[in-house]
């Protein structure tokens, strides 16, 4: 199948510097943790050994962050938009009661749902035209009203902000134009507790020695690659960034060095990753801590997601959104020549993750 990949040619293994660290830092996850272990709901996620996978691939092992039960929620996004909306209404000085608004392609409408009812208010939550059912009834069920917009995922961003100017409604995005805006970096904090957990799980054994995260918008992947570069410095893992072909934004904006959009239908079976407009205020981390970036077809994500729900002794439940990263690990395996100038051998450890739960477990 046919990949695309950039090397990153500002990757850095520096100093974290101050211009990240106002994004997402180990000391932010570290506060965003402190709130999110306070909810009734959180536990650590699983990580898992797939140790035959490892094998059938030919590297040293593959460790799998399992996200499918987050918080009861089945996404990491939980993290992020709950932990941001958590803070935004601890901070309003209004009386009345709060109205919560947001875009999503599925899984951030939940997590802002998921807070709108634990916090008793009302919640609105805007859809493209082609975001899937299922997630919308996911959102209903926690209470929130969903409006459907035509376009894409991009332009259900501005209608969300358009209604949350005209309204008074209190938006939580997980993007924004403004690259300081202060709630979009509170949603990479919160992304940043996967992390600390990860560390503490890995504990006594070798750290990953590369890293393929998924990316939409690139909050997520940003998290990821923060806190790592933070808390590991020049001996990081590699961090590979996978996309869409149908919606590399962040790939992007690798090639223009600078938060970048790109056009058509967006339209991939990797339903939670088809955003066409790269994250501004994720960028910062991404452009010195992300070695390359993926792009790859929706059939090699499909395929991953068979292989990962039909393992022999623990079956997992992964989207197709959730199981990109593995993907663009298969993928790049396929092209030895660039996993070789990756640095990926037969003794490589690679991290990966899950980051939602398949269809048939909502």
């Amino acid at each position: 199948m046919r990949i695309r990949i950039v090397l990153n040619p500002s990757a850095s293994r520096a100093e974290y510097t101050d211009r990240e660290r106002v994004v997402i830092s180990r000391r932010l996850a570290q506060e965003a943790r402190g709130e999110i272990s306070t909810w009734p709901e959180y536990a650590p996620t699983p990580l898992r050994n797939l140790t035959g996978i490892a094998a059938r691939l030919g590297i040293g092992a593959l460790y799998y962050k399992d996200e499918s039960g987050r918080l009861g929620q089945g996404s990491f996004k939980t993290l992020g938009g709950a932990y941001a909306a958590t803070l935004k209404l601890r901070s309003l000085n209004s009386e009345g009661p709060a109205t919560l608004c947001c875009a999503t392609d599925g899984n951030h409408g939940r997590s802002v749902a998921f807070a709108a009812q634990r916090h008793g208010c009302a919640c609105v939550v805007f859809m493209h035209e082609h975001a899937p059912a299922d997630k919308e009834a996911a959102i209903v069920a926690l209470g929130a009203r969903v409006i459907r917009v035509k376009g894409t995922y991009d332009d259900s961003v501005r209608h969300a902000r358009k209604a949350a100017s005209e309204r008074g409604w209190v938006l939580v995005a997980d993007t924004s134009e403004d690259a300081y805006d202060l709630t979009t970096r509170h949603v990479i904090q919160g992304y940043g507790v996967m992390v600390l957990e990860l560390i503490e799980q890995l504990s006594g054994q070798l750290m990953p020695s590369h890293v393929f995260v998924q990316a939409g918008v690139g909050g997520f992947a940003a998290a990821i690659a923060g806190v790592l570069a933070d808390t590991y410095g020049a001996v990081r893992p590699r961090l590979i960034v996978v996309e869409p072909e149908a919606a590399a934004c962040v790939l992007e904006s690798a090639l223009n060095g600078a938060p970048s959009r790109v056009g058509g239908s967006l339209r991939t079976a990797m339903e939670m990753l088809s955003t066409g407009e790269a994250s501004p205020v994720a960028w910062p981390v991404l452009e010195q801590r992300a070695d390359a970036f993926m792009a790859i077809e929706d059939a090699a994500a499909v395929a991953a997601v068979r292989e990962l729900s039909s393992l022999d002794d623990v079956p997992l439940s992964v989207g197709v959104s959730g199981a990109a990263g593995f993907a663009g690990l298969t993928e790049l395996l396929e092209h030895p020549e660039a996993a070789a100038i990756l640095g990926l051998r037969a003794d490589s450890r690679v991290l990966v993750f899950g980051t939602e739960q398949g269809a048939a477990s909502r």
